[in-house]
């Protein structure tokens, strides 16, 4: 008996370090690898993630895979986490326009908690654990017409819980995305379509254990995006993620274009927001570009606010361009 109560101790302890991924729990499933709902990289988490019909600057097949056709450029980038409570979070992504009309994107999420105290029901400590989940996604995308595109995600879900409780499955991801102008996107997507956890405890409590099914809740996106070459871009957003609702604003300026064509989109300064029906979120951040030869690198920063949180969360990207 010891034994199980010593486990189901160190089972609620992983759960709950789990849980502060979320930033509000409305249904029970919205938990479920949560942390591949946060966003994607120092950009997007900047302008709260309202990037579902962004195709200018630096993009990947996180949001909506249909903006990929639109990338001209080939792009990679290192995105390192500073989070509180022993959580880490890290992205790495790869994008590539295909010519003349198709792109392709490659992204991993890493999440994580550490150093989880595990003590027996004396209060003796036992080890200490860590948990790790997976997302890796390969996104492609094709013109329809000029200014009409579409596209789709395949993403695998790893998530290692404890010792043997581990689980995997397959996430699918539709977008599609219409060019109306040059200063004009709008974009849609569905997220999530077939992916679910189940989670076999028989590996720990043999013929006492279960089998558990966890499905992902379906996240639908609906963007639109103004933007006025090398001076700034607004984008809104719709998110619906099972029972949430949420509302994203987002917007970039390029501060020194004022000053002089020189330093044209060197520096751009970004900021966001997110209001669901009982929170309201904000984000800010800057990017640092510099054309060295045919390259160029650029570094992102990003600080979001959390409110159940000591501090805020902090993201560095360092990235190159061709």
């Amino acid at each position: 008996m010891a034994k199980y109560s010593s486990f189901n101790k160190k089972f609620f302890l992983l759960f709950l370090c789990f849980n502060f991924f979320m930033r509000n729990i409305i249904a029970q499933n919205l938990s479920i690898a949560s942390f591949s709902r946060l966003g994607f990289g120092s950009r997007g988490i900047a302008l709260s993630n309202a990037m579902n019909s962004m195709i200018y600057g630096e993009v990947t097949g996180y949001y909506n895979p249909a903006v990929l056709t639109f990338s001209n450029s080939k792009t990679a980038s290192l995105t390192l986490g500073i989070l509180s409570l022993d959580r880490e979070l890290d992205f790495i992504h790869y994008t590539q326009s295909l010519y003349p009309t198709a792109g392709f994107s490659i992204f991993l999420i890493r999440a994580g908690v550490k150093n989880i105290d595990s003590r027996d029901v004396d209060g003796y400590q036992i080890e200490v654990l860590n948990t790790s989940e997976f997302q890796l996604g390969f996104a492609f995308s094709n013109k329809i017409t000029e200014k009409l595109s579409a596209g789709l995600s395949l993403k695998f879900y790893y998530n290692k819980l404890y010792r043997e409780m581990k689980t995997q499955t397959l996430g699918i991801d539709f977008g599609v995305l219409i060019k109306l102008s040059d200063n004009l996107t709008i974009g849609a997507s569905i997220h999530d379509l077939n992916a679910k956890y189940k989670w076999d405890s028989s590996i720990i409590y043999q013929e006492k254990g279960r089998t558990i099914v966890e499905t992902f809740p379906k996240t639908t996106r609906l963007g639109l995006t103004y933007a006025l070459k090398d001076i700034l871009l607004t984008s809104v957003e719709y998110d619906n993620i099972g029972k949430e609702k949420l509302f994203n604003l987002g917007s970039e300026l390029y501060p020194l274009n004022f000053v002089t064509d020189k330093f044209k989109q060197n520096l751009s300064i970004r900021g966001g927001m997110q209001i669901s029906q009982s929170y309201l979120d904000f984000s800010l951040g800057f990017g640092i570009n510099r054309k060295i030869s045919n390259f160029v690198v650029f570094f992102d920063y990003a600080y979001k606010f959390e409110k159940y949180s000591p501090y805020g969360m902090q993201l560095l990207t360092l990235g190159l361009k061709l």
